[in-house]
């Protein structure tokens, strides 16, 4: 599996990741400054800006990065981090069993293999299978094919995925940003960012998901609305922060405050711009941070 591209046309969309494995879903950042990567521990409850503690350091050296998420890679409860670099790389730093300062992580493992003359300028993380394991779905660069890539759970071989098969067919100028049960149909949902700015779920398992991941027939979109480009959002992440088991978004601005769209708790189809709430701060001063996830 090829990286990336490097090419800016969407904010960064990313996923996150339960690092105590409480079952709270937690927030990883970046500092590009120093390429450290920080976790900010979730406090238990939805309390705006005091829901998320004060930062552990879990990594250094973090500066050969195209793109850093944060998933489940073995099914274990616990978030580990993938990374793919600049120099072609895919690497999985394995969570050791909770949240442990620089000793968080194992040595990184190396994955790949698949498909090498293939280049994704898209990706995102998600459980496609419902086996409680990250997979892995990408844009074939400047098409609007979108392939799923099947956790095997050989962590760190050239098995732990399968190799790619198809997904779903966007529009060439459609971004798929990320993964998330928006529709509540207990299925992810990919989440797709349109030219003019404006998102939608595009409900991937509307009638149905076959055991690999396999979607039945032709999905259903549904317009969430505007404002979601880069004109607003320098980043976007897909996270939980009430616990309530609907997937919310948090934005992070240009001027470095943090926000975050909690989801309704309902879906309504002839009303999908309804999903997400207005949106809370969660403080300023995160703009030192590239990647949140």
């Amino acid at each position: 599996m090829e990286p990336v591209t490097e090419e800016v046309i969407a904010p960064p969309v990313h996923r996150s990741g339960s690092f105590c494995g409480n079952g709270r879903l937690d927030i990883l950042a970046r500092d590009p400054g120093t390429s450290e990567l920080f976790v900010f521990p979730h406090q238990g409850d939805w309390d705006g800006p005091k829901t998320f503690g004060d930062p552990v350091k879990v990594g250094e050296g973090f500066d050969n990065v195209l793109w850093l998420g944060a998933g489940d890679f073995t099914g274990n409860g616990y978030a580990d981090v993938v990374v793919i670099s600049k120099d072609e790389q895919a690497l999985v730093y394995l969570n050791q069993g909770g949240l442990n300062g620089m000793d968080t992580f194992a040595a990184p493992l190396r994955f790949g293999g698949k498909l090498p003359e293939v280049t994704y300028d898209t990706i995102a993380l998600g459980d496609l299978t419902g086996d409680g394991r990250v997979d892995i779905v990408g844009r074939l660069q400047g098409t609007g094919e979108v392939h799923r890539i099947i956790n095997r759970s050989a962590a760190g071989g050239e098995e732990m995925f399968a190799p790619p098969l198809p997904f779903a067919v966007l529009d060439e100028t459609d971004i798929p940003v990320g993964l998330a049960d928006v529709t509540g149909s207990g299925y992810e949902d990919l989440l797709v960012l349109h030219a003019s700015g404006e998102l939608s779920a595009y409900e991937v398992y509307a009638h149905g998901r076959g055991e690999e991941g396999e979607p039945v027939r032709e999905g259903v979109w549904h317009a969430l609305g505007t404002g979601w480009d880069l004109e607003t959002n320098r980043v976007l992440t897909i996270t939980d922060i009430d616990g309530d088991g609907h997937p919310d978004l948090l934005g992070l601005r240009h001027d470095g405050t943090l926000v975050v769209h909690r989801h309704s708790g309902a879906f309504d189809a002839d009303a999908p711009g309804a999903t997400f709430l207005p949106p809370r701060s969660l403080g300023d001063g995160w703009g030192r941070f590239d990647i949140i996830s």
